[in-house]
């Protein structure tokens, strides 16, 4: 086929499947609340005056595993309120009350265990709305609905449940203080409502309102609530105060290392304020926040030209961040990417990052990330329907303290800093539309930070969405963005010749390395299409980034200049035959270009998955890619060619509900130079008790490249390659790793968790070379044709051309041996709601002996008797508030 005409064929063969939307399924009759007379003890139990008069909800249909048929057991939910909550009582019948499930899970984490969960839309805006699980272990868990059918379960309201169990099955009672929820103020007002149950022993989920799986929508398709009246929404206050103390055992860096003895105490104390400024608008605040208590980043080795992306995991930031984080995502419910180089606008991680300044002495103590001096953000709806967020967070000026001989000196690392983020959005029935807008100012006092940092940085943008159909099938969801980046010229310069972007490229007409510049300006946008139900879908895209646009100073991207588009037609059939329950084919072609039109990625990609009937699945995924040019490989400098390849994936996961689970995942791929790349990982899953989880499994890399990337060096000689030298070698890379992670909850609001991961990653560099030209994939070895090479030990010289004019030159052994041990463990017991505290311990060591040789035993040996630093943390929180 004529690869230039696969996307036009990949949205023909779409258009050609559709089947028609499947029925509706017949509303849910309302729910009708009544106000209780007397006061309602949460017990579990449902025998409380208001749930003897309360009229019971029903019946539920099933959505698993036979979708539409009635539940296989009865669920009734009644609803009461007083002046202060909203109450929910649900009883979940069962023919075989010894088989319900009750293993204890965290709070807020997915239960694997019956369940009962309430959806509230409060405002009635078939957009918004709340989450609120309860198992049959009396494990909690919320989130809060955004674009109709996405859920954040990073928000954690303060509410309460409890449960019982008897011979017909299990009750639950829950208590949500208005203050947890936005709502209108009024007379007579009328909610959204729905709720589900998980039957886990027969893997079923029932619905009140059911919502057909080849459907999209879900505080949309809600029933009614009714019978609210004379309801006043209430500002919430909470005051958080907590106090910190840490120990830190640090193995020195060497003996005579004067700021670090081997150990240290540490005490801190902070604030974290959430008002309801109206009933509407929540404000958050914090004051010398402490993350201590949080998941250590998993180790990494990046061979890459660009920043590893680590997710956010600090709480202040998590809640609330989908208003920010869905700029561009509202109206379509599923968003695609190969190669997309889409960048992100907001990325939080960049307030309280590492110090970026360098500071170079035989002896330097660095902060291992910049001090937040306080943070606030503000989120809610106003008048109108237009939804605001906006973030101010200030992190201080950091210092690194110097030491040469006995000489002590000071030096600036990071400047004090202003962050700003604000987002407003509209969402309307068939269009929304919202604007976003990052700012980031730094305190330059001159010297090296203003050759590396940029003083002023801002991004503005605008996106929305469009439903071509009253059904909401169809979706059209675009955003524009610009930037500008203001600093000295050196920093501009180095704007530049950053890997996002390589102005000096010199093979690049799109682009222009500029030495005066003290701005850099640029653009970034994308359409997506949608047709987002029924039995064939359809994802399509188009985007764009322009070379100049910079996100990086309070956002994440990894390139620039490049445009491309995808179209995606998949095929769902959810009613189950004689052997499946579920399957899923997906079809894509996808593009990937830069601003002079030269192709980047030209690829084919089809998915294939498979539940069968006892619950285990089966995925198969395989991927063509043509060849293309690539203008990123050399960092720098020209284009080279980027062969032909191809590879697949083939994953299997057997039934989750059992004690023992099995996952399974490994992947290859080949091209045409003869690099080769293949992984494999295995997880087990076991369930020792109901209150024990563990997960371990190990994972193996193995990489072999025709090419990889060195170092590059000055030579006006080297005319084929516009004045220097491209080094590269043939990479052996051999990474090996065991994730371990370990639960035990001991309580619903009791939990110890641990998680390890040890990591070994080795790399051996072979038959070093040179790019022999720009656009192509030749290379010439270093030690033929009159070139030699000497080394190997600490470092290589190189002369290429032996006894010629060209001069010799030398590089460091890229040879590694990255072994790394992290250990986390927190204990967490929230002692009463919204107070916790928290005991956590982390240890980390690491080992880079032996470069370049990979030996499992000896490796493993050296990486546990490496030595360890280890960091001792207690953090208790008390909650002030209503």
């Amino acid at each position: 086929m004529n690869r230039s005409r696969s996307l036009s064929v990949v949205v023909l063969l779409a258009c050609a499947g559709w089947s028609l939307p499947a029925a509706a399924a017949p509303v849910a009759a309302p729910i009708k609340a009544g106000r209780a007379a007397a006061r309602i003890v949460l017990d579990g139990r449902l025998d409380d005056e208001a749930w003897v008069l309360a009229a019971p909800s029903g019946p539920f249909l099933q959505k698993d595993p036979d979708e539409g048929k009635p539940a296989s057991e009865r669920t009734e939910v009644r609803v009461a309120y007083d002046e202060d909550a909203l109450y929910v009582a649900a009883r979940m019948f069962d023919s075989d009350p010894k088989g319900v499930v009750r293993r204890l899970s965290r709070r807020d984490d997915e239960p694997d265990a019956d369940r009962f969960v309430l959806y509230l839309d409060p405002r009635h805006d078939h957009h918004n709305g709340f989450e609120f699980w309860v198992s049959a272990a009396g494990v909690q868990r919320d989130a809060v609905i955004y674009n109709d059918s996405w859920d954040d379960f990073s928000w954690d309201g303060v509410w309460e449940a409890a449960v019982a169990a008897d011979d017909q099955g299990w009750t639950a009672e829950v208590k949500i203080p208005f203050s947890q929820l936005r709502f209108a103020a009024g007379d007579d007002q009328v909610w959204g409502v729905n709720a589900s149950r998980y039957i886990h022993r027969k893997a079923e989920e029932d619905w009140l309102e059911l919502v057909p799986k080849k459907e999209s929508g879900l505080a949309s398709r809600m029933a009614h609530l009714e019978g609210l009246q004379g309801l006043n929404p209430r500002r919430a206050l909470s005051l958080l105060p907590y106090v910190v103390a840490r120990s830190e055992f640090v193995a020195p860096a060497g003996s005579g290392d004067p700021f670090n003895d081997g150990s240290r105490a540490l005490g801190s104390m902070g604030l974290d304020l959430k008002y309801g400024v109206t009933s509407s608008l929540t404000l958050d605040a914090t004051v010398n926040p402490d993350f201590g208590q949080v998941e250590v980043d998993p180790a990494v080795v990046n061979l890459s030209d660009y920043e590893t992306f680590f997710e956010e995991k600090r709480p202040f930031f998590i809640e609330g961040s989908p208003i920010i984080n869905n700029f561009g995502r509202n109206g379509c419910n599923n968003f695609w990417g190969f190669n997309r180089s889409e960048p992100d606008i907001f990325y939080s991680r960049r307030i309280g990052r590492a110090p970026q300044v360098p500071a170079e002495g035989t002896y330097v103590s660095v902060p291992a990330a910049t001090t937040i001096l306080g943070a606030a953000k503000l989120t809610g709806r106003v008048n109108g329907g237009w939804t605001v967020a906006g973030l101010e967070a200030v992190t201080g000026d950091e210092t690194a303290r110097l030491a040469e001989g006995p000489l002590r000196s000071t030096q600036v690392v990071e400047p004090l800093t202003n962050y700003l983020v604000g987002r407003v959005q509209h969402d309307g029935e068939r269009v929304g539309l919202g604007l976003l807008g990052t700012s980031v100012l730094r305190r330059l006092d001159g010297g090296t930070m203003n050759d590396l940092l940029a003083q002023k940085a801002w991004v503005g943008g605008v996106d929305g969405y469009v439903f071509l159909d009253k059904k909401k099938d169809w979706a059209v969801t675009a955003r524009l963005a610009g930037s500008r980046v203001e600093g000295t010229r050196s920093a501009m310069e180095r704007a530049q010749r950053a890997s996002q972007r390589y102005y000096q490229r010199p093979d690049a007409p799109q682009v222009e390395l500029d030495p005066l510049a003290t701005s850099l300006t640029g653009w970034t946008g994308g359409v997506n299409v949608n047709r987002q139900s029924g039995t064939v879908r359809l994802n399509s895209a188009l985007w764009a980034t322009s070379p100049g646009f910079e996100s990086n100073d309070l956002g994440f991207m990894s390139r620039s200049d490049r445009w491309g588009g995808h179209a995606v037609v998949d095929y769902r059939k959810t009613d189950p035959d004689r052997y499946t329950r579920s399957r899923w084919f997906a079809l894509a072609k996808w593009y990937s270009l830069n601003f002079a039109n030269e192709r980047q990625g030209d690829g084919l990609h089809s998915f294939f998955e498979l539940q069968f009937r006892n619950y285990w699945w089966l995925g198969v995924n395989a991927w063509k890619r043509w060849q293309s040019l690539d203008d990123r490989l050399t960092r720098g400098g020209p284009s080279v060619i980027s062969p032909a390849g191809w590879g697949g994936e083939l994953w299997s996961r057997t039934d989750t509900r059992k004690r023992l689970v099995f996952r399974l995942d490994g992947t290859y791929f080949e091209n045409t130079a003869g690099t080769t790349e293949h992984m494999f990982s295995a997880t087990v899953e076991m369930k020792p008790a109901s209150s024990v989880f563990v997960s371990f499994g190990p994972s193996i890399y193995e990489l072999r490249s025709a090419a990889s990337w060195v170092t590059a060096v000055d030579d006006p000689l080297a005319t084929a390659t516009y004045g220097r030298r491209y080094v590269f070698g043939e990479l052996h890379q051999t990474e090996t790793a065991m994730t371990t992670r370990v639960n035990w909850i001991l309580s619903p609001r009791m939990s110890l968790q641990v998680y390890a991961q040890p990591l070994i990653s080795v790399g051996d560099y072979e038959n070093l070379k040179e790019l022999a030209q720009g656009r192509t994939y030749n290379f010439n070895p270093y030690g033929t044709g009159g070139s030699t090479i000497a080394g190997g030990g600490r470092a290589y010289t190189v002369d290429p051309d032996g006894s010629g004019p060209a001069p010799a030159f030398a590089f460091g052994n890229p040879n590694f041996n990255f072994k790394s041990l992290r250990v986390n463990a927190i204990y967490r017991w929230e002692w009463r709601p919204g107070s916790t505290l928290y005991v956590a311990w982390t240890q980390q060591r690491q080992d880079l002996g032996d470069p370049g040789d990979f030996q499992l035993g000896r490796d493993a040996s050296r990486l546990f008797q490496a030595p360890g630093d280890d960091v001792f943390l207690v953090k208790v929180s008390y909650r002030f508030g209503r």
